[in-house]
């Protein structure tokens, strides 16, 4: 077969996936869970009551002047489209989050490379300098020379302590290579170092890759952190001309990744000594399909344990190919479940254009014995959410998007960022969503889609099914402000307890968006020393038990604080505070009361 018959087919295809998610032409089943019908004058009475949740934005007012460029220069290649990393950490040791974004630069022409630009970088430090006074305005300082110097065409960006020293070190993936940055920070004087090549952090592979999200977990139990980074498709500029999608009346446009081939993710053993081996292929991340070509098109990746062993699971978010589920067999070894487990598909049987996701139990642990791990995926415009619930402690997932009433509210957007948090501090998590079109044409060829698209928040109404209702825009303040939304990650800037949200968009401000909400909710905000990612922490208040994973690595490219925080209501004591922590051993925290942070150090019992 030659080549242009090859190019031709694919045209056609794209052509064809692109078309198949306008509405008269998509098929989804949104049929409503049996009573739903029953439950709608009671919802919309209940949908009334929700308290707003007024979020403002103050970026400017805080000095976070930042626009996330997409380095796009009319050649409509598809990389410019899928920017937006931020990471929420604290980068000099100070307790206050800072924020770090992943940008692009300018194309060259040449494959993947792009040109060092005196005085610029495609990473780029915020530090927050808010007074660390609850409620105090929020404030914020671009560091302009501290060692996080890039020419990637950046995408995501991970936090974590690969190296054991207590400061977090930066990992950033990019188009066609990655970065490691150790932190070498101290109070107020944030640096540096790109240690790339000496910690062997980017393997060359026979292929140049295009990493997107990453992020820092203990796979093998060993007490150092190791290294995921997924990566979306093997692409390069001379093969995204040979596609050269295009939509009538449009001519050139971004296309999906259907004309692309897939690529596993890259996974780094951390060897303990401040480097890094790939062990993709022998930890079990190479997966193939029947023809012996990898099948992931991952823009997003979390880490869970459904199945309560104490191991870091894998979870891969792929755009219109299967999810990805890699199993923990607890020594570092991994088994793709996905089609097993329920968590492959939607609950059609198909694989959506899923982009970014977020895990965390919605409903209290003793209300639901426990069967109520979710993992949330944003996906396609036309596409629902898909929302994968857990039945018990196993690894067995369902897709309740349609009974939870997050089906039919998600279609309309297509949703990049996600997160699972407690936005109201009432000990439910909730979701809030940035949204926005990947091609700036699109209403005139779909009037019901448009590019710059408006936030959304879900709240989480308790033990009651459905779970959710979706606050309307008057009531969320400047998130309902449409953007051509694509990161978003979580922070409490103001040090009064409650989860501020940071929003990128492309070729647009990013978005500091503070959480004004109007109850008096109470809260409890728990940082483990030293860094334990995998860790799990149980609170008990008021009768009601919450159970949270600390893991920084949610969204969409992003990274949130690492510290959690717990929302408790109405109740005015801890009455339990459990940590699990990576090492295998159960601590019991005492707790003087409310509306405070806390420090928790591992204590280690005499061997």
């Amino acid at each position: 077969m030659s080549s242009s018959v090859i190019v031709l087919m694919v045209v056609i295809g794209a052509g064809a996936y692109f078309i198949s998610r306008i509405p008269k032409t998509r098929k989804v089943d949104l049929t409503p869970a049996p009573g739903a019908a029953d439950m709608k004058d009671a919802r919309v009475s209940k949908a009334a009551q929700q308290p707003p949740v007024p979020f403002v934005d103050v970026a400017t007012a805080s000095g976070l002047v930042f626009t996330h460029k997409n380095g796009a220069n009319g050649g409509k290649l598809l990389p410019e489209t899928m920017v937006g990393g931020v990471a929420v950490f604290d980068a000099d040791g100070d307790g206050r989050q800072d924020i770090a974004f992943a940008c692009a630069t300018p194309w060259t022409g040449e494959p993947f490379a792009s040109p060092p630009v005196a005085g610029t970088s495609s990473v780029t430090l915020f530090l927050n300098t808010t007074p660390k006074v609850s409620g105090a305005a929020i404030s914020f300082t671009q560091v302009l020379d501290c060692g996080l110097t890039s020419t990637l065409f950046a995408m995501g960006i991970a936090a974590g302590d690969y190296d054991g020293d207590g400061r977090v070190d930066l990992y950033v993936t990019g188009v066609g290579a990655n970065q490691l940055f150790r932190n070498e920070s101290s109070v107020n004087a944030p640096k540096f170092v790109d240690v790339t090549q000496a910690a062997g952090a980017d393997p060359k592979w026979d292929h140049a890759r295009w990493g997107t999200s990453t992020g820092f977990f203990d796979a093998d139990a060993d007490g150092d952190l190791d290294l995921i980074a997924v990566n979306y498709v093997q692409w390069s500029p001379e093969i995204d001309k040979r596609v050269d999608f295009r939509l009538a009346g449009l001519g050139r446009a971004y296309g999906p990744p259907t004309g692309f081939e897939g690529d596993d993710l890259l996974y780094l053993r951390n060897l303990g000594d401040g480097t890094f081996e790939d062990a993709t292929q022998s930890a079990g991340f190479a997966v193939r399909n029947s023809l012996g070509y990898p099948i992931g098109k991952a823009l997003g990746v979390i880490f869970v344990d459904p199945d309560q062993d104490g191991d870091l699971d894998v979870v891969v978010a792929n755009d219109t190919v299967a999810n990805g589920f890699f199993v923990n067999d607890g020594k570092g070894h991994f088994t793709e479940r996905a089609a097993a487990s329920g968590l492959a598909f939607d609950r059609n049987g198909v694989a959506t254009g899923a982009m970014g996701i977020d895990s965390g139990y919605l409903r209290s642990i003793n209300q639901s014995g426990g069967t109520d791990l979710a993992i949330a995926i944003g996906n396609f415009a036309n596409e629902p959410d898909s929302l994968y619930i857990s039945r018990g402690a196993t690894c067995n997932f369902s897709d309740d998007a349609v009974v939870e009433a997050l089906a039919a509210p998600t279609r309309a957007v297509l949703t990049f960022g996600l997160l699972l948090s407690d936005i109201d501090l009432d000990g439910d998590l909730d979701i809030a969503q940035a949204n926005g079109h990947i091609e700036d044409a699109i209403n005139r060829i779909q009037p019901s889609q448009t590019y710059a698209q408006r936030g959304q928040l879900f709240m989480n109404c308790g033990p009651a099914a459905p779970c959710f209702i979706e606050l309307p825009a008057s009531a969320i303040g400047d998130l309902a402000t449409p953007r051509v939304g694509r990161g978003l990650a979580a922070g409490d800037f103001d040090l009064d307890g409650d989860c501020d949200l940071v929003l990128t968009q492309v070729g647009g401000s990013v978005a500091l968006l503070r959480n004004d909400r109007v109850n008096h909710n109470h809260w409890l905000r728990v940082e483990l020393t030293p860094h334990a990612i995998g860790a799990q922490i149980e609170l008990e208040s008021g009768g009601s038990i919450q159970r949270r994973l600390v893991s920084p690595t949610r969204g969409y490219l992003s990274q949130s604080e690492l510290p959690v925080v717990f929302g408790i209501g109405s109740a005015e004591k801890v009455d339990r505070l459990t940590v699990r922590w990576p090492s295998g051993q159960s601590q019991s925290v005492p707790v003087d009361g409310v509306d405070r942070a806390i420090i928790v150090t591992e204590t280690r019992s005499p061997q």
